[in-house]
């Protein structure tokens, strides 16, 4: 069997750059406060409003990023090897934290006997397969699929979430 790789988290980079962005330029408006805006009081508050939003939307989602491709590459990354069965989709409406309505799109299979599932919208880490792109895979039961994965625990609940690092195809089960 020929598999076709389509997607590999290795291949494909990290994705944040848009926030990395927005950090930078919230480091230099930060900068010029500091430099031209001595009596400004609220100096700090910036550079604390600063410093948590680099942490939390670039710092964090990078070490996630780098993290998972040293998975990818290392040799206890896991594999799985089969026909995928119980496919399944779910789209739904509801409200976040802040009370506002947010669509929520999520997915999953089995290949073998290990479970995937991911948010394609709504949630979740961007690092990792999430089948979001203008194209996407289309996954459907009877293909048959190799997936290489982590198993993350999560602490919240004692849980494992199977993080999809690469998958593979055989050519022509993906038409």
């Amino acid at each position: 069997m020929h598999y076709r790789t389509v997607y590999d988290i290795a291949a494909r980079g990290y994705e944040e750059w848009l926030m990395a962005y927005i950090a930078a330029g919230l480091a230099i408006a930060t900068l010029v406060v500091f430099l031209f805006f001595h009596s400004w009081k609220h100096r700090k508050i910036l550079l604390t409003v600063f410093c948590v939003f680099t942490a939390v939307a670039v710092l964090l989602p990078y070490w996630d990023y780098t993290r998972l491709k040293k998975k990818l590459e290392s040799d206890d990354c896991l594999k799985t090897e089969g026909i995928v069965t119980g496919y399944w989709e779910k789209k739904w409406r509801d409200k976040d934290a802040s009370q506002k309505w947010q669509n929520y799109h999520y997915e999953g299979f089995t290949v073998d006997t290990v479970k995937f599932g991911y948010y394609i919208t709504g949630g979740g880490s961007a690092a990792g397969f999430q089948n979001n792109d203008a194209v996407r895979v289309p996954i459907r039961d009877g293909m048959r699929m190799r997936v290489h994965y982590y198993d993350e625990p999560i602490i919240t609940d004692g849980t494992v979430e199977n993080r999809i690092l690469k998958i593979e195809v055989v050519e022509g089960s993906s038409n």
